[in-house]
């Protein structure tokens, strides 16, 4: 019991917990979590008040310099030279978009502090100035670097770019011959995300025309690329201590840094091999990020989660690598992926605290009791969201005018199905449905294949034990928080996800096998004995998905000719969900696909696919109709054709690498293709 209450007494005492506001604070860490999943957040609300948030950090000093955090039990910390150089683009940028000169002035003053800190051989001091003042660091200088191009770009002040030339000419100093820093590291520790520093110094040559900066960033990037994973496109040496080197994990601050070091690199070299590096390494995250529903903290190298808190820095800096790698191959997944994150590090966010030192900010980790920067707000992570927040309301404003997205839907997949020649002799179709207790399918599939004389002979209802209604409420309260539950006892209702289903059909499926004498039983899995057990039991020639989980091999090996499902996308590009709307996102043909069941993802043989026409259609639910439409009608044309011709019809095999997965479209994509659809019916 003592061991349980201990860890729980230190978060208490190391968060400050009686002081005002900070018992809520904790409270907001367990309670509500996902309360913006789902939402369309007004970015520009958090983006001011972590700019605020911004003003008192640096106003919490008298040297013009911004402090490094705000810890929870001991208040603001001292003026930070590494991170108060790479914020002053961001205040730059800040004074442009919310037209407040305020922010110029304030970005002068963290200059001037910096120029009183750099040291006599052109170097920076690592850590706050109340730790150091005179040990150099590569990584500062660098970061600083990047503060100080821009504010010379700004201001064209000459002492800046004297600063800015004695700076790079020190990092060229110090680089050993194969590209690596091996002194005035951190800890000592050898590291590859050190990109973050060497890239500023490849745009700075590009700026300064002077070639030796960039060679001495591009060989950095080699060196840290020959790191790289083949097979899953990691980078070794990510991690802050050689314990996450051995165990070849690092914290997603850490590992944003390496792939936007070597991706900002790449642009100004033009290596697209190491962008396609980056991009290798940046699909791992997107398909963690869209599985889990949020970013793990820490990831290994196969991009698994190896911790239970998120680090909000690192959210922010990935939503950056892919609003960049968004811009350069127009890859809407990126976008969407971009959004997800943003939003996290909203939802973690206090935007009506009573403690100015959180009140906007951004803690490093979530809960606020995780091991990145621990009970603390960091100055870097308001840093990284602003910059996030600003390039994402870019992304969005030129989504109206975007190009179409590349899609490629190779020409030879059978697009109708072959004459039918029917087999002599053989015995009617045996079609087992698989279906949840509640879903459409059924009804609509049954009712639109009369007509074709297909029927199933049974239907295996997936029904997992439902929770207590105790469990329910926990487990509402921690995703959404306690208003939707009073609301509920109010008798009001949230807002809705809008899947735009196709029409009213009857979902309560036993109700409706029972009426209409089909056979069908209740399992609470798909994998458990008893589900095999009846399947085999009916001999099926093929399975039909109609709405149930995820199948297993075991299931898939039973029927005869195979398992089929109905995709509402083209095949094999589509994938995954909401692909009509990802179709029209990309400007490309909108179609529906029949194909067997394997254990991938939408990865089986191809059986038929079919254009579907949504000219004309008034939003994404109104195409999804149409298409739910067709894929149903499709399907039941294959079924019939099997009946008749005792086979499945002729099939296409389909390569992983020849199409993407898709995941749930974003709320802000979702209106902006919902205002598109709506304003062309208008004017037509």
């Amino acid at each position: 019991m003592i061991q349980r209450i201990k860890p729980i007494a230190r978060v208490l005492r190391d968060t400050g917990f009686l002081r005002s506001g900070n018992a809520s604070l904790l409270l907001n860490q367990v309670v509500g979590i996902r309360r913006y999943q789902g939402r369309d957040i007004d970015y520009g609300v958090h983006m001011r008040a972590a700019a605020a948030w911004l003003e008192r950090a640096q106003d919490a000093t008298s040297d013009g310099g911004i402090v490094g955090r705000y810890s929870l039990r001991n208040g603001w910390s001292s003026s930070y030279p590494e991170t108060t150089g790479y914020l002053v683009p961001t205040l730059l940028a800040l004074a442009t978009s919310l037209n407040a000169p305020r922010f110029v002035e304030r970005a002068k003053r963290a200059i001037d502090f910096l120029l009183t800190v750099q040291l006599p051989s052109g170097a920076f001091p690592g850590g706050e100035v109340h730790e150091n003042t005179s040990v150099p660091s590569v990584f500062n200088t660098g970061q600083i670097l990047n503060g100080l191009q821009a504010w010379h770009a700004h201001s064209h002040d000459q002492r800046v770019l004297d600063a800015a030339i004695r700076a790079a000419e020190w990092l060229c100093t110090v680089q050993d011959t194969d590209g690596a820093w091996r002194q005035h590291i951190y800890n000592g520790l050898v590291t590859t995300y050190t990109t973050h520093a060497s890239c500023w110094l490849a745009e700075f040559g590009q700026y300064t025309a002077e070639p030796r900066y960039v060679r001495a960033a591009e060989r950095h990037m080699d060196w840290a690329l020959s790191h790289q994973d083949a097979e899953t496109g990691w980078i070794d040496l990510m991690g802050f201590s050689p314990d996450d080197h051995r165990a070849r994990q690092g914290v997603t601050h850490t590992i944003a840094y390496t792939l936007w070091g070597v991706l900002a690199t790449a642009e100004v070299c033009g290596r697209t091999d190491a962008i396609a590096a980056v991009t290798k390494a940046a699909e791992g995250i997107l398909r963690r990020v869209e599985l889990s529903g949020t970013l793990p903290g820490i990831l290994n190298r196969n991009w698994r989660k190896a911790s239970d808190f998120t680090c909000l820095t690192g959210n922010a800096q990935m939503a950056l690598i892919f609003l960049r790698l968004y811009s350069g191959d127009n890859d809407p997944r990126k976008l969407n992926v971009a959004l997800r994150l943003i939003d996290a590090v909203c939802g973690a966010q206090q935007l009506d605290h009573g403690n100015p030192g959180v009140r906007g900010g951004i803690a490093g980790s979530f809960p606020v009791w995780g091991s990145y920067i621990y009970a603390s707000l960091p100055n870097w992570a308001a840093k990284f969201f602003i910059d996030a927040v600003l390039m994402a309301e870019r992304a969005l404003a030129k989504v109206p005018n975007r190009e179409p997205s590349p899609v490629e839907i190779p020409e030879h997949i059978p697009r109708a199905l072959p004459e039918v020649v029917a087999a002599t002799g053989s015995a009617p179709l045996r079609m087992v449905m698989l279906a949840s207790p509640y879903v459409h399918k059924v009804t609509q599939m049954v009712e639109t294949w009369r007509s074709l004389g297909i029927r199933p002979v049974a239907v295996l209802i997936e029904a997992p034990a439902a929770k207590s209604r105790q469990e329910r409420l926990l487990t509402r309260a921690r995703d959404d928080g306690f208003e939707p539950i009073l609301a509920r006892l109010r008798g009001k209702s949230g807002p809705s996800w809008p899947l735009g289903d196709a029409e009213d059909w009857e979902t309560d499926v036993k109700a409706y096998c029972t009426r209409e004498d089909i056979p069908f039983t209740t399992v609470s899995s798909l994998s458990e004995p008893e589900a095999l057990q009846f399947i085999r039991s009916q001999t099926p020639d093929v399975l039909v998905h109609a709405g149930a989980g995820l199948l297993r091999a075991p299931l898939l090996e039973i029927p005869r000719l195979g398992t089929i499902n109905a995709h509402m996308g083209q095949l094999p590009w589509f994938r995954g969900m909401n692909v009509t709307e990802w179709a029209i996102f990309s400007k490309a043909q909108v179609g529906c696909t029949v194909h067997l069941i394997d254990p991938g993802i939408d990865t089986g043989d191809i059986l038929c696919v079919r254009n579907v026409d949504v000219q004309g259609a008034r939003s994404l639910a109104d195409a999804r109709k149409r298409v739910d439409a067709a894929q149903v009608q499709l399907l039941g044309e294959v079924l019939a054709f099997t009946a008749r011709s005792g086979m499945l019809p002729p099939r296409f095999s389909q390569q992983v690498a020849q199409g993407r997965q898709y995941f749930r479209m974003h709320p802000k994509l979702r209106a902006i293709m919902d205002a598109e659809m709506r304003t062309v019916v208008t004017s037509s």
